[in-house]
């Protein structure tokens, strides 16, 4: 390769190694067999050590994180864009299931006032995608995970929406903040 130089103990290797591929006795093959047990080895190594020890949080802990969300996103659309206001009857909706599912696990909703600034409409409905998306592996049981991701699709559908009407780009990014240019 142009502008490549390999020391004298490098190039022995290099040449060493491609000898032996050529006699037979690697293969491309055993290497990336070798190479793929040695990554998943580590992977699986390393997974949940220190989660392993936490017990997760109770659904209606997750619940309820979820349900103070939705009324900062209801109380931010209330001084909002026309747009946000319409929105503000699908989050009543989702405010009011994920109130219901609390209600079943035996909680009582947390009704604390919520922050009613209306330049954040946006922010408000990006924190709320992130924390409908993170709070998935909280979740024990899957019928409230689908409840969430049909909730988070809905948020994510409302953050493109408020996007739009402003004349940006609904989707800035294929990852929307999950990456560092997203977060910008």
């Amino acid at each position: 390769m142009p502008g490549v130089r390999l020391t004298g103990s490098g190039a022995g290797v290099v040449s060493r190694a491609a000898s032996r591929l050529r006699a037979g006795r690697h293969s491309r093959r055993r290497f990336l067999g070798a190479a793929a047990a040695l990554v998943g080895g580590v992977l699986l190594g390393g997974c949940g050590a220190d989660e392993a020890a936490e017990s997760p949080p109770p659904d209606a802990e997750v619940l309820g994180e979820l349900l103070r969300h939705e009324q900062q996103s209801m109380a931010a659309a209330l001084g909002g864009p026309t747009a946000a206001l319409a929105l503000r009857d699908q989050d009543r909706r989702h405010a009011a299931r994920l109130a219901r599912e609390l209600a079943v696990l035996g909680t009582t909703p947390d009704t604390a006032a919520a922050d009613d600034d209306p330049a954040g409409v946006p922010a408000r409905k990006q924190e709320g995608v992130f924390a409908h998306v993170q709070a998935l592996p909280r979740l024990s049981d899957p019928d409230l995970r689908v409840l969430v991701m049909q909730i988070a699709a809905s948020e994510a559908a409302h953050l493109a929406a408020l996007r739009l009407t402003a004349g940006e780009e609904p989707v800035p990014d294929a990852f929307a903040g999950f990456t560092e240019a997203g977060a910008a």
